[in-house]
């Protein structure tokens, strides 16, 4: 049977039952006697963590400190346990134990309990029970847990690149733990890499499915994933229901947001300027020849501007600009290729405003190169600036043309808007001290009479004692 992992509701399936999937070796972690010096079991380990069913780790508290907030934290030298001479002598290194527990059969990364060790770098009593899965399926928060200890040790997790799916699959188990264990900025490179791999398949997805995809991207740190998430949501912004817009990560909804007005700024512009348009042929200067006969050598121009205003005007009022569904998407690419107003849309015209064949022609051409004259006002608008291939085979309903910069992902914002602060506080303090150094102790500058009783300046320095 297919596998299939749901991101936001939105299924994706991989072809291959996870049956394929290759199994984590745990041969040698089944004995925890066993010490290969090399991942996971290293002779001079001085942690040992038990996820169950045999998998120990015997690893290295200072790794675990330097990638993990959560074992930071918990493994200091307060609470690792005092070996005595004797364990020292004979080889005992462990000051630490860890063991997961209250792992639910799917869902949850359990929780990680520490257990006291004596001097001679034992614990007694276990909440685990030893022993194998007699056949039931393993839990994938085994491989997750793997995963992560292998990228402390900068060897590279098993992500299993079967499909989008498969991958998807790997990578969120990976961001759960983790989360859990503060190790985010450990794993963000490979959950990054891994993904993009995907290349158009993963584009496609967030295209699908921008919303979950940029509360994965945000969980992670991926520039390049929430970049184009991002890019997709302000797209469809007016076809978002306002209780999914409101479910997006705060940070990354007041990115949206600025990002939708900044667009509708644009839009509002571009459609003013089309508005008021007049061509070069038809205007004129105080200097040239303004007679009747000017301005009627360009009647045809002039029709054909009060025939595409009203067009124009009539798709505002519809709602078709930028406060449509669509963001506006179809009434800039009509006026992008130029399908609009065609010969059969002229005929409606020609009922009121019958002409020869000759002045039918010559009205059609002329409204052509009217036509071009907009075509400019709207490039920017169609500029795709996804990495989703857009084609005739692959076509969005809305635009794609919203910059995102670095210096606009959340985190990037929060770094420089934190270095700000501690620079301000820094000079405010620089300047604190450089006040104090003014004034010797029991000296204090000199308060003018006048400030007092309006009288003259007091000469000399006051002292105040108390």
């Amino acid at each position: 049977m297919p596998s299939t992992i749901k991101l936001g509701g939105v299924s994706l399936t991989s072809d291959k039952s996870p049956k394929s999937q290759p199994s984590m070796r745990i041969s040698n972690m089944l004995n925890p006697a066993i010490k290969t010096d090399k991942f996971p079991h290293f002779e001079d380990a001085d942690v040992v963590i038990n996820l169950g069913g045999g998998r120990i780790y015997d690893l290295h508290a200072s790794v675990l400190r330097r990638n993990s907030t959560f074992f930071a934290e918990h493994l200091t030298e307060e609470n690792g346990a005092v070996l005595s001479s004797k364990a020292k002598k004979e080889g005992v290194t462990v000051r630490y134990r860890v063991e997961l527990t209250e792992l639910a059969p799917q869902g949850n990364v359990g929780v990680m309990v520490f257990r006291e060790v004596d001097s001679n770098g034992r614990s007694h009593g276990s909440l685990q029970l030893p022993g194998t899965e007699n056949g039931k399926v393993t839990n994938p928060v085994y491989k997750n847990y793997h995963n992560l200890f292998k990228a402390y040790y900068n060897h590279t997790p098993d992500i299993y690149d079967l499909s989008i799916a498969t991958v998807l699959n790997d990578c969120m188990g990976l961001v759960d733990v983790a989360e859990y264990l503060g190790s985010i900025s450990v794993i963000r490179q490979t959950v990054d890499i891994h993904l993009l791999r995907q290349g158009q398949v993963l584009f496609r997805s967030i295209a699908a499915n921008a919303l979950a995809w940029s509360d994965l991207a945000f969980r992670v740190r991926s520039p390049s994933i929430l970049t184009e998430s991002v890019i997709h949501l302000v797209g469809q912004w007016n076809a978002i229901p306002l209780a999914d817009r409101n479910g997006l990560n705060p940070e990354v909804l007041e990115l949206c947001e600025a990002k939708v007005a900044e667009l509708d700024n644009i839009k509002m512009a571009i459609e003013l300027r089309i508005f008021g348009h007049y061509p070069s042929v038809v205007q004129r200067s105080p200097g040239d020849n303004n007679g009747r006969q000017a301005y009627s050598s360009n009647i045809y121009m002039w029709m054909c501007m009060s025939v595409f205003r009203q067009w124009f005007g009539q798709s505002l009022a519809e709602g078709r600009h930028r406060i449509s569904i669509d963001g506006g998407c179809q009434l800039y690419r009509q006026l992008a290729s130029g399908q609009y107003l065609d010969r059969n849309a002229l005929a409606g015209f020609h009922r009121y405003f019958p002409m020869s064949l000759k002045g039918m022609a010559v009205l059609e051409n002329t409204l052509g190169a009217l036509k071009e004259e907009f075509k400019p006002f709207v490039e920017e608008l169609l500029v795709n600036r996804s990495q989703m291939e857009i084609n005739d085979n692959n076509k969005t309903t809305y635009l794609t043309c919203c910059i995102v910069k670095k210096s606009d992902l959340p985190w990037v914002k929060a770094a420089k808007e934190k270095a700000q602060r501690e620079r301000r506080d820094t000079t405010m303090g620089d300047m604190d001290l450089d006040v104090a150094d003014d004034f010797e102790d029991g000296d204090y500058p000199v308060i003018p009479e006048s400030a007092h009783n309006g009288g003259s300046s007091a000469k000399g320095k006051g002292k105040e004692k108390a």
